[in-house]
């Protein structure tokens, strides 16, 4: 305690103002700590939560606590809504998430918790940080915990960012694959909604996240849903140009009357040509990424190699001369 006291009364120059600080600072963290500790119980030991478990007959102990913590998680910003104002997720994280395959509605929910959890964690680390090493000084220490809790706190966004582009990936570099395999099925001569189906079984194996997707176009639409809103919500899930411009000519095919299987081929055909031109695009610009590794590694010791001996014989001449 005298040594949080004398900490931050080097950095305020004030004993009275230190000692409140210290209180605001221990209170302030009491409580956090009771609102997460009791937001996560409340969930996961409710009562009414356990008899409707024990109603439904779940065997499987594991993935009722996982269940558990999830529920907790899911309704933790509902019940304060101060918290939920402050941790409100912008489209861009729904974006996010949608993009890296979490489809719930509380998805967003549970991944403010985890962030909210994450600050508690870098808080304590921050904590014995400064009781690990207590000679550093005043700037290195508020260094150090804003580093700490700033990256507490931006970790989850980063980790979210690199599984949304990694999936997006994934389905952008199976998706030619799905759309040849869409065209023959429909000039096989099954339906569009069958097509989906069975393109969907066939890559289950090969991309489970895209045929995930195309399953869920086709649940949709067997629960009700038009063949229109269903496309529009597959491209929004999968956040590609590709599946945008499928779905509009999809769509469109479908208000036209057109056929198509004929609609699919030759969209298949300008995407095959449109992915030619990227690559073509890509080796073009092979020559100017190249300038800049030749210049930092190969012309060096191109140089050394042409060069060097005759310095080096220049160099013996100006010795003996001079």
């Amino acid at each position: 305690m005298d040594y949080l006291l004398g900490l931050v009364n080097s950095v305020i120059d004030s004993p009275e103002g230190a000692k409140w600080a210290i209180y605001f600072i221990a209170g302030a963290a009491g409580i956090t700590l009771a609102i997460a500790m009791s937001l996560v119980f409340s969930g996961t030991y409710s009562p009414i939560r356990m008899k409707l478990q024990k109603m439904q007959g779940e065997s499987n102990k594991a993935e009722q606590v996982s269940d558990n913590i999830s529920q907790a998680l899911e309704h933790s910003l509902d019940k304060m809504p101060f918290l939920q104002q402050s941790f409100a997720g912008d489209d861009k994280t729904k974006r996010l998430l949608i993009h890296s395959g979490f489809h719930s509605e509380n998805a967003l929910k549970i991944y403010n918790a985890i962030k909210l959890f994450l600050l508690l964690i870098g808080g304590s680390i921050a904590i014995m940080a400064l009781q690990a090493f207590p000679d550093l000084s005043s700037f290195v220490t508020i260094y150090l915990v804003a580093i700490i809790l700033g990256g507490s706190y931006l970790l989850p966004g980063f980790i979210l960012t690199y599984i949304a582009k990694r999936r997006m990936l994934n389905l952008r570099k199976f998706f030619p694959d799905a759309l040849d395999l869409l065209v023959v099925c429909c000039e096989s001569g099954l339906g569009l909604l069958d097509s989906f189906q069975r393109v969907s079984k066939e890559m289950e194996y090969a991309q489970p996240a895209l045929s995930h997707e195309l399953a869920l176009v086709c649940s949709k639409v067997r629960v009700g849903f038009s063949m229109q809103d269903a496309l529009h919500e597959f491209s929004e899930r999968t956040g590609l140009e590709d599946i945008r411009g499928l779905n509009s000519v999809i769509v469109q095919s479908l208000r036209l009357g057109t056929g198509i299987a004929s609609t699919l081929r030759i969209y298949s055909e300008e995407y095959r040509d449109k992915r030619l031109q990227e690559a073509e695009e890509k080796a073009a610009k092979v020559g100017v990424k190249m300038v800049f590794p030749m210049m930092c590694c190969i012309w060096p010791s191109f140089f050394i190699v042409a060069v060097g001996p005759a310095v080096l014989k220049v160099m013996a001449v100006w010795d003996t001369t001079f």
